[in-house]
């Protein structure tokens, strides 16, 4: 986690020196705090008692957080089934689905365009749940592509932190993608179908929120992540927010020798820099049928405020704009949900497209499927460790 700080730290500065400027306080005044809080801790109980606090995480809350207790949940319960008690694991695969573009805005030369597209495989993922706590792995399995030998290799990283209540989610999440292939023909030299870019580099810093404002009746976790149950037909309202920063960067010019004369202003440019701001309404609906099948859906149609920044080899930054970009973030799916097994399909997407200076951007990160799981009574162990660490109330 400090390393993602200190990395989001190096990558903003040279833009938002005032945003980072509060983030860096703000993470120090938590380090003074936690210090305040660990002096006061040994210096009211000597003789070693003060590490025992920290050792013994209920003697901390009953001594730090005293007001710390636990809430009734205020759940329909006759519309949203919550699973308290069991230990939910779960396997998927999944199929991404990456696009790139880059179009210009000076010429109506389409066939200039470029069109990225990765040799990512198909991801097979596992994951345990317990409560509000969520571990798992996964792994990229090899590429299915006939022509794959037409494609640069390519790389995904992705982490996420997340916090789900009963009404909002919070969540940090950090996406790396090397190795793109310019798809379009007429781009390419006469020695390869394909213009390979295992060069180009993207990466994403997310943070963002999602309040349900129906979240006594309508589960926005129920087709998601299957912590939830939907068991009657309900739709619901909801606001998404979030701050974003992308950043597309190639060791050499982004464009190839053949389009670099429909691309007016965009010289010698290996660096675009995107920090953009989200709020969004959204409606979701959750239909049950057949008692133990469904059809979910969930739209968010926003506009993003997007601030950018071209950079040349020597990072020299040579234009910064503002721009209102489109965005659509959906998800559908459809699935079996019973007091033990579930299982579902879902196709995600996240489609963005910024007109920036001489130059239109098009993204769409997006993803198929495949869900099973399984719920068992948790075991005493998990449930003692989990009472044992946890604050009161989760």
């Amino acid at each position: 986690m400090n390393n993602i700080l200190c990395i989001l730290w190096g990558e903003l500065r040279s833009d938002f020196p005032f945003v980072c400027t509060m983030i860096w306080k703000s993470v120090l005044k938590w380090i003074v705090l936690l210090f305040i809080i660990q002096h006061h801790a040994f210096a009211q109980d000597s003789g070693g008692g003060g590490i025992s606090i920290f050792l013994h995480p209920k003697k901390f809350y009953k001594k730090f957080l005293p007001n710390l207790k636990p809430k009734k949940s205020n759940i329909d319960t006759s519309y949203i089934r919550t699973y308290p008690d069991y230990l939910t694991v779960g396997a998927r695969i999944i199929v991404p689905d990456i696009i790139l573009s880059l179009n210009s805005r000076t010429s109506n030369e389409l066939h200039a365009a470029s069109t990225y597209r990765t040799s990512i495989g198909n991801i097979m993922a596992f994951s345990a749940s317990y409560r509000f706590i969520t571990a798992g792995f996964a792994v990229v399995l090899s590429s299915d592509r006939k022509d794959k030998d037409d494609y640069a290799a390519s790389s995904y990283r992705t982490a996420t932190i997340k916090y789900n209540g009963e009404t909002f989610y919070l969540q940090f999440k950090y996406i790396r993608t090397r190795g793109f292939t310019d798809i379009n023909e007429a781009n390419s030299d006469s020695l390869s179908r394909f213009t390979k870019r295992g060069d180009i580099l993207v990466k994403e810093y997310q943070f963002e929120g999602l309040y349900n404002f129906s979240w006594k009746r309508y589960s926005y976790y129920a087709p998601i992540d299957y912590t939830h149950r939907q068991l009657k037909t309900r739709a619901g309202v909801m606001l998404k927010a979030g701050a974003y920063y992308n950043e597309l960067a190639a060791d050499s010019n982004l464009l190839s020798v053949k389009q670099r004369a429909f691309f007016e202003e965009f010289d010698d440019i290996r660096k675009i820099r995107t920090t953009s701001f989200k709020l969004a309404p959204g409606l979701g609906v959750n239909l049950v049928f057949l008692r133990r099948f469904y059809l979910a859906g969930a739209f968010f149609i926003p506009y993003n405020l997007c601030v950018y920044n071209y950079y040349t080899k020597d990072e020299s930054r040579v234009h910064k704009g503002v721009s209102l970009a489109f965005v659509i973030d959906a998800n559908v799916s459809l699935g079996y949900q019973s007091e033990r097994l579930y299982a579902g399909l879902r196709y995600q997407f996240d489609t963005k497209n910024v007109a920036m200076h001489s130059v239109d951007m098009t993204s769409l990160f997006g993803y198929f499927g495949l869900d099973v799981g399984y719920r068992f009574k948790a075991p005493k162990l998990v449930k003692k460790v989990y009472e044992e660490t946890m604050p009161p109330g989760m």
